[in-house]
Parts: C-alpha cells; sequence; structure tokens
C-alpha cells in the first residue's frame, strides 16, 4: 500500500506540476504576442472572492509538496510567497519538482495509517494518511490547479484539455485518439 501512496502522490504531482509549469510558459509568451502587462493575468481571479492566479499556483505547490512531505514523515519546507512574475512561478515549481524528486518510496512506508495533524488558523486537522491523501490533498491540488488554468483560459490564453492533462503517464493509445494526444 505504501508504494501505491507514493505512486498517487509524489508521481501525480510531479506529473501535473511539470503541466502547470508548461501552461504558465504558454501563458507568458501569450501575454508578449498580445502585449498583455504579465501583472493583469497574474493577478486575474475567476470571481471577486477567489485567489489570482499567483496565489492559485503558489497553494498548488503548497498543497504537493506539503501532502508529501506530510505522508513521508518530514517537515514540510517553507517557500516565501513573495512571487510577482511567471519567472518566479516557475522557479518555485521547479524548486517543488526537486523537492518532491528527493523523496523516495521507502519514506512512505505506513504512511496510509499514519496520523496527520494540520493546525490551520481556525483548528486542527486529523486524519490517516489515506484519508488526507485520497479526501484533502489531491482534491484542493486539482481545485487550485483548475482554477490557475481556468483563470488563463478566461483570459484568452490558448489552451485546452490536452495542455491540462500533458503526456498521461502509462497511457497507450491507437487510432485517432493516439494522434489527438500526441497533438497531432
Amino acid at each position: 500500500m505504501s508504494q501505491l501512496i507514493y505512486q498517487s502522490s509524489v508521481r501525480v504531482f510531479n506529473h501535473n506540476l511539470k503541466n502547470l509549469a508548461a501552461i504558465l510558459k504558454l501563458a507568458a509568451r501569450d501575454a508578449r504576442a498580445r502585449g498583455i502587462e504579465p501583472s493583469v493575468l497574474l493577478n486575474a481571479r475567476l470571481a471577486p472572492d477567489m485567489f489570482p492566479l499567483l496565489t492559485q499556483v503558489q497553494i498548488a505547490a503548497d498543497n504537493a509538496k506539503g501532502c508529501a512531505a506530510r505522508l513521508a514523515g518530514i517537515d514540510v519546507p517553507v517557500f516565501e510567497d513573495n512571487e510577482t512574475s511567471f519567472a518566479e512561478l516557475d522557479k518555485r515549481l521547479k524548486e517543488t519538482l526537486a523537492f518532491l524528486r528527493g523523496l523516495k518510496a521507502a519514506q512512505f512506508e505506513g504512511s496510509e495509517a499514519r496520523e496527520v495533524v494540520m493546525k490551520l488558523p481556525i483548528g486542527t486537522l486529523r486524519f490517516s494518511g489515506l484519508d488526507y491523501l485520497t479526501g484533502w490533498a489531491l482534491p484542493n491540488f486539482y481545485f487550485h490547479y483548475s482554477a490557475a488554468y481556468n483563470i488563463l483560459r478566461h483570459n484568452g490564453v490558448t489552451l485546452g484539455k490536452r495542455d491540462f492533462l500533458g503526456v498521461v503517464p502509462g497511457v497507450q493509445a491507437s487510432g485517432k485518439i493516439a494522434r489527438l494526444m500526441a497533438g497531432k
């Protein structure tokens, strides 16, 4: 089970953070091509009560490194939330990916039953590792990843489902879908 927890956390976060980094690079190029000040996209929101793109990316990265660290039983690395550019967000994603690469499957031994405690300003949450991963960490990660993607789409950046999914690990495809997934 521990190997499955590792695969379902570290590998999933790694794949999707790489996709997010590629999406942000497309957004930066799009802003230049359309003559849009990058800060317009970086501070764009889907709704007035939602976080802007910058924060959505920061939180997605925080969810990935936080989940992986908690499941591995180690301290969560702390990053300052001081990014103001696409390049700085890219650096944050690279640092998060480097952290994830440093984790080994053996560190996740027993993680499905390990107690995960999250102290928040408004209270404390307690989970088993499995419940934390499946009920909290993955849904929160995908929420913020999706919000970042949707902010950019809403603001005219030409993105599609293929950008969001990337090259799906382990998939084998044939026929028309193979060409579609390969971007051909």
